[in-house]
């Protein structure tokens, strides 16, 4: 079987005897609190987590201090602008003099251009994070954004041409369509050649509406679908339902030859260790590509 990466960025509190997240990868927000929807599902919910870079200042301040922690890269993301993209480009003059000490992996948010994946690529993004929705009414109904699926799949395809790594992410529970939408989605991605593919969970949190959250069945489901249609990495990301019913899906993850998982149950371990090759980490979960090539 292949080897298995537990990941644990510091995107939460996460302690086990194996793995905790105080010294993981950080994720910081280049427009603090701001986004130009609101998407049912985040409700700009998600940003209050991250780490304010939304200035120059602030960015070069968490840039400098990372590399004195020791770290070896860093998460960016943020809020949409109303063309799609996060808008990270505006800081890649500051951010191309990082590249050669830390690996940026980045939430790009919609790339409705070539030029705006070389704004991406010339910041020093090694590797892009964006979901994959697979229908029209999910996108205008739950995301409230003016796009289509052809609009995500060229955004992938804008940034491979750039030369970035991409990371598509299917949010199980989050289509109008139910589980069929959802694996809709995976099989739209053969279209785009991923560099691995990660499949997460929605989550419901307060503040947000009209949102479904996976049964465990489900989440088996789309990571079987994934597993079967790919040969690149697949990962079971950070974002997913927890508890005691949805252990059995790390199990899953484990038995099925999923190449890793991100904040796994703690009894999963001691389970994996008996079956696979299990390597530790604090990157984050997208990092799985150059892990698994051991390159960077």
């Amino acid at each position: 079987m292949r080897k298995l990466y537990l990941y644990a960025p510091a995107l939460k509190k996460y302690e086990t005897d194996y793995l905790n997240s105080e010294n993981g990868w950080r994720m910081v927000s280049v427009t603090g609190t701001a986004c130009a929807f609101n998407c049912d599902h985040c409700n700009r919910r998600i940003l209050e987590g991250m780490e304010d870079a939304s200035t120059r200042e602030k960015m070069k301040n968490v840039l400098e201090k990372v590399i004195k922690e020791g770290h070896r890269g860093l998460i960016l993301s943020g809020g949409s602008s109303v063309r799609g993209e996060v808008p990270i480009w505006r800081y890649s003059d500051l951010l191309s003099n990082y590249a050669n000490k830390l690996t940026f992996i980045a939430h790009t948010g919609v790339v409705r251009n070539p030029e705006i994946a070389e704004k991406f690529a010339k910041a020093g993004v090694k590797i892009a994070l964006l979901d994959m929705v697979g229908d029209n009414e999910t996108i205008r109904d739950v995301l409230k954004q003016p796009f289509t699926v052809d609009d995500y799949l060229n955004s992938f395809k804008y940034l491979k041409s750039a030369g970035i790594k991409i990371a598509p992410h299917v949010i199980v529970g989050l289509s109008r369509k139910g589980i069929d939408g959802d694996l809709h989605a995976i099989e739209l991605l053969k279209e785009v050649n991923p560099d691995t593919v990660i499949i997460v969970g929605l989550m419901p949190l307060v503040g947000t509406r009209n949102t479904r959250q996976p049964t465990p069945q489900e989440l088996i489901a789309a990571l079987r679908k994934a597993r079967d249609e790919f040969s690149v990495p697949v990962m079971l990301g950070c974002a997913r339902p927890r508890g005691s019913a949805y252990l059995e899906v790390d199990k899953f993850a484990v038995d099925y030859d999923i190449d890793g998982i991100a904040f796994p149950e703690e009894e999963v371990i001691p389970y994996a260790r008996n079956k696979r090759e299990i390597i530790f980490s604090n990157a984050c979960c997208g990092n799985v590509i150059f892990d698994v090539l051991g390159v960077i």
